[in-house]
């Protein structure tokens, strides 16, 4: 027995030699059977130790490559097939020699005969190489396999490990995938556009050329759609952007508290939007959110992600502009809070809350947690501030008051406009 390493993977590589001279050119059958039945018996106790990362599963090398360090490895239960999952017909020589004495594929009834291979079939060991690569990043490559975000995120329910995770998620996945698809070029596109080129060419070793052809996208976001937005959003802008979209700060905080990663977080909170807006509206809403953001190149990208040749194409619709006065004079909603949160410096943030009347270490730790960018701080700042005012408390006098003490009148003077404007009136007596 020696250690090898295949297809990334590490793991015992077992050789049968005759020692002694025979016209044999091959152990017996009685020998091999022998010895992987003692080293299934003496290695089982380690998989049972619960030391994670020690698994016990027959491997053998299909005809792929000569080169055993970049064999393509095929998992195998049982010797009773005359095929391997990728169409290889190594199999007899295994059941000859270690078979357990099952029925071949040939001698089973005539309903059992067929046997369907996927096109481009992907094999276990290359499930467990991908998964062992993509840490915590896993959903959104289920993503970029073509899963929705919702069923990507009922694996990590069913199992804390990150790795385990992931390989349940891709298991999944080829197990639900049509037949004529050609698994390898979906796994392949998917980690080249997950930024693990390097692994897709060491597992596929350049055997596939061609891109993928992905569906193109329609008139409203489906997972991949999003993803693309993901992919090309500035890290720091998210939360603000789902306030433009009608999302409250409260439930992007939960958002935030929920997921590990900034990008599963943008995910997240794209898919919580999409599925509460008509599908004829998605595309409308998402182009003013993110023109409001400044994000105009992003923009224009999903313009034309979606058929649009021209911005001017997509109707445009007003979202977070109530044509319904508010129901107390002078209340700011979470929009616009970010309208005051965008236009403060961050060197005023202390004064600014202190003047509201938050306490400086308070004001302190928010920064801490939600700076940078600075706008964030401010809004949650101004949030928190709200939630412990009276219902009857004017906040548009209140902070109008506060930029004044800080000498922001041109802010102060901007957001009463922006105010008198979206509501219709104005009553901050300053």
């Amino acid at each position: 027995m020696s250690v090898a390493t295949i297809r990334n993977r590490r793991m015992f590589k077992t050789t049968i030699a005759i020692l002694e001279h025979s016209q044999e050119d091959e152990p017996s059958p009685t020998v091999c059977k022998k010895v992987l039945s003692f080293l299934e018996k003496e290695l089982k106790p380690f998989c049972l130790s619960g030391v994670r990362g020690i698994e016990l599963t027959r491997y053998i090398a299909c005809e792929c490559s000569s080169d055993l360090s970049s064999a393509h490895m095929q998992i195998v239960r049982t010797f009773d097939e005359d095929v391997l999952s990728c169409g290889s017909n190594i199999l007899p020589r295994y059941r000859r020699l270690f078979g357990d004495d099952e029925p071949r594929l040939q001698d089973r009834p005539q309903s059992q005969q067929v046997v369907h291979i996927p096109t481009g079939f992907v094999d276990d060991a290359t499930i467990v190489t991908v998964s062992d690569d993509l840490s915590l990043s896993w959903k959104r490559f289920g993503v970029r396999l073509g899963l929705k975000w919702s069923k990507v995120n009922k694996f990590i329910a069913d199992d804390m490990q990150t790795q385990k995770a992931a390989e349940n998620m891709i298991n999944y996945w080829r197990s639900n995938l049509s037949r004529d698809i050609h698994q390898r070029k979906v796994m392949c596109t998917a980690l080249k556009q997950h930024k693990l080129r390097q692994l897709a060419e060491d597992l596929f070793e350049g055997e596939i050329n061609e891109n993928l052809v992905t569906q193109q996208a329609g008139k409203c976001f489906n997972d991949q759609d999003l993803l693309f937005i993901c992919d090309n959003l500035d890290p720091e802008s998210w939360r603000r952007l789902g306030v433009r979209l009608g999302l409250k700060w409260t439930d992007i905080k939960k958002i935030a508290k929920n997921n590990r990663l900034v990008e599963d977080c943008i995910m997240e909170l794209l898919v919580t939007w999409r599925d509460d807006q008509s599908k004829s509206q998605q595309v409308p809403i998402m182009m003013n959110a993110l023109r409001q953001q400044k994000l105009i190149e992003l923009a224009q990208s999903v313009c034309e992600r979606h058929g649009y040749s021209d911005e001017a194409e997509v109707a445009p619709t007003q979202i977070n502009l109530s044509q319904i006065p508010t129901p107390v004079q002078g209340c700011l909603d979470d929009i616009d809070m970010v309208f005051v949160s965008d236009k403060l410096d961050g060197k005023y943030l202390t004064k600014f809350g202190i003047y509201l009347g938050m306490e400086k270490h308070k004001i302190n730790q928010i920064e801490s947690d939600l700076s940078p960018p600075i706008a964030d701080a401010c809004i949650e700042m101004l949030v928190q501030w709200r939630s412990t005012q009276e219902a009857d408390v004017n906040h548009l006098e209140t902070i109008s008051e506060a930029l004044n003490k800080v000498e922001r009148i041109d802010i102060k003077e901007e957001l009463e406009s922006y105010y008198q404007k979206k509501y219709g009136k104005f009553q901050a007596k300053v």
